[in-house]
């Protein structure tokens, strides 16, 4: 079995490009809305507590511990999902929703910052796993360079590696950056919503949290059922076509809080900081 070089670099560039787009985002909305940076790396910070700090210490450990009753019940795997979706959804909006009610004033809590919010939010976790995408190519490499001697007695494990990687198409690490995209713009989607809940009701909360909920509930299930009828590649591709759609119908819907909250403003004779003058 030889080396695929074009899967090889494939990894290295959709990694790469995973990580610029998250700088293309967080840039495109500064330049847009004048809105400061800061509220980037709070949007950043809040993903790694709540979810890095709080969530994920106890999750990633209680799903190692249930992995073979998941393995063998739909049940137990679709509860499981279900579990981890709704977790996902509260820590994730929740932490945003103290972020505004605490750290940002509330003549600060302006859909441009929102906007950043939710681009340091989705930003950061795109960051890390573009980097985990683009080290999916050194192990790759690595598992057609190490020197005999390095994996003897380990001969089987790395063969089923190096057919694990032999099953994918050239064009699969896409697959994980064009996911990136539509998830950064469905956070800062979701971020929005939270946003408006402080001006329109805490319904908006709530929706936020099931939109989150939905979205981690139903492509995980997607992705494993589409890739056992279709195979891994047509699979992937297909959950990331209806990750595209379901991110840009929340888009559309922040949006238009967007716009009815600049209405709003300007019927009251206020200016909603920079975001309003640039639409």
């Amino acid at each position: 079995m030889q080396i695929r070089w074009e899967l090889l670099i494939a990894f290295v560039v959709a990694g790469l490009l995973t990580v610029a787009s998250v700088l293309v985002f967080a840039v495109a909305i500064a330049r847009k809305t004048k809105a400061s940076w800061k509220y980037w790396l709070y949007g950043a910070a809040v993903f790694i507590v709540f979810q890095g700090v709080l969530r994920l210490p106890w999750l990633i450990p209680l799903n190692i511990l249930l992995r073979d009753v998941l393995r063998s019940s739909v049940a137990a795997l679709v509860g499981f999902t279900a579990f981890a979706a709704l977790t996902a959804a509260l820590f994730e909006r929740g932490g945003q929703w103290i972020l505004f009610r605490k750290f940002v004033r509330p003549e600060e809590r302006t859909a441009a910052t929102a906007l950043m919010v939710g681009a340091g939010h989705g930003g950061v976790e795109a960051f890390f796993i573009g980097l985990i995408i683009a080290l999916q190519g050194l192990n790759y490499l690595l598992l057609f360079s190490l020197p005999p001697e390095w994996v003897k007695g380990q001969e089987q494990v790395i063969a089923q590696a190096k057919a694990v990687f032999a099953q994918l198409a050239w064009w699969s690490p896409f697959m994980g950056m064009w996911e990136r995209l539509s998830t950064q713009v469905f956070q800062i989607a979701a971020t929005v919503f939270v946003w408006h809940s402080f001006r329109a009701g805490a319904k908006w909360f709530w929706l936020a949290v099931a939109a989150h909920f939905g979205a981690d509930f139903l492509f995980p299930l997607l992705h494993q059922h589409a890739r056992q009828s279709l195979g891994v590649d047509w699979g992937s591709l297909l959950t990331e076509v209806c990750i595209t759609i379901y991110a840009a119908l929340w888009a559309y819907a922040a949006w238009q809080c967007i716009k009815v909250a600049n209405s709003l403003l300007e019927g009251e004779g206020i200016s909603n900081e920079h975001f309003a003058e640039n639409h």
